[in-house]
């Protein structure tokens, strides 16, 4: 076997792994991210607040940030086919 097919060879086995271990991160990212969701929609909610001074209560807005973040992950497109050279 010549030194470039050994080296295609390695190169070929490397790319396989980054493929196997992206897929395994992806799947990691996601679970904990459905591990956070009902947090993140109850963060999204708007809050009531009891203002002191009228002693009424007001809808305050909800903070988005953990969901957007959520989403933006779900929909992330990765690149799971080999990459062309």
């Amino acid at each position: 076997m010549s030194k470039a097919a050994e080296l295609k060879e390695k190169i070929d086995q490397l790319e396989a792994e980054r493929l196997i271990l992206t897929i395994e991160l992806r799947t990691e990212l996601l679970r904990a991210a459905k591990d956070l969701l009902p947090e993140a929609i109850r963060q999204a909610k708007p809050r009531e607040k009891l203002n002191l001074t009228t002693g009424k209560k007001s809808s305050g807005p909800g903070s988005p940030a953990l969901l957007r973040l959520i989403t933006r992950l779900a929909m992330r497109n990765i690149q799971i086919e080999k990459r062309e050279k």
